[in-house]
């Protein structure tokens, strides 16, 4: 099956196909999906990176893939028509993105394919591997809005979050979905059923009903609620009031 890539910034995907609808997940910049259905317009997308599966409104701008060179690892990497701070942006990419570069080179910024500039330091090659842990990717992410569905810089959900840092960081590509991440052995050792009794570690993932988020210490949780509309440190037992801790892994992450 033939895939697609998408070239704008990010890209929705819709529940159902008509405006208004539900989101279900995010697309960003480089991400490859397939077709597995269109109407009038809409494509029902298989995103390539996590498998999952939604509707792109029409007019999302996609192309023939092309290879990437390097990777958004700042969060938000700002596209200029020139390589100087002073020409004003004229797009954002969120970490993670792809881009491939087009050999230019000035003053410490690059060139990417469609002819707009990047500073350098805000990249990565893509053969290089993330210098950090899982939590240290979710901290960039503190006081990004919450958006449902969201799995960027601009707006991202709970579990989406412990996606993007699995993903990022540890190599381990899971759902967009709390539920499935719950099931999911790929994200760490089962510790508990309930949460009671555990010695919490940094980078410990927790799940609630419907929710997950990631211990920054013994006692502290961060993670993208509804209740701030962002994310956010908060005392694990706050959250455990909200609703009961049903599960705790514990990554187990690749040696350096």
């Amino acid at each position: 099956m033939t895939e697609h890539q998408i070239t704008a910034p990010h890209a929705v995907l819709l529940v159902e196909p008509r405006d208004g609808s539900e989101q279900t997940s995010e697309m960003i910049r480089g991400e490859r999906f397939r077709i597995l259905e269109e109407r009038a317009g809409w494509l029902r997308a298989e995103n390539a990176f996590d498998g999952h599966v939604g509707w792109l409104p029409p007019g999302t701008p996609h192309a023939e893939p092309v290879a990437p060179t390097h990777r958004v690892r700042a969060l938000r990497a700002d596209l200029h028509p020139a390589p100087t701070h002073r020409a004003p942006p004229v797009g954002t990419l969120s970490f993670g993105s792809w881009v491939t570069l087009d050999g230019r080179a000035e003053n410490g910024w690059v060139g990417v394919a469609d002819g707009l500039w990047l500073f350098a330091g805000w990249l990565e090659p893509v053969d290089d591997a993330p210098a950090a842990d899982p939590l240290a990717i979710a901290l960039r992410f503190l006081e990004t809005p919450y958006v449902w569905g969201g799995r960027s810089a601009f707006g991202i959900d709970c579990s989406g979050l412990v996606l993007t840092a699995m993903a990022a960081a540890a190599g381990v590509v899971s759902h967009h979905s709390s539920g499935m991440q719950r099931k999911d052995e790929r994200l760490g050792t089962w510790l508990s059923d309930d949460g009671r009794d555990v010695a919490y570690e940094p980078g410990d993932i927790v799940f609630f009903p419907g929710h997950v988020g990631m211990m920054v210490d013994g006692t502290n949780l961060l993670h993208a609620t509804v209740f701030t509309m962002s994310v956010v440190i908060e005392p694990l037992a706050e959250v455990a009031k909200r609703a009961a801790i049903n599960g705790v892994r514990r990554p187990v992450l690749p040696r350096a």
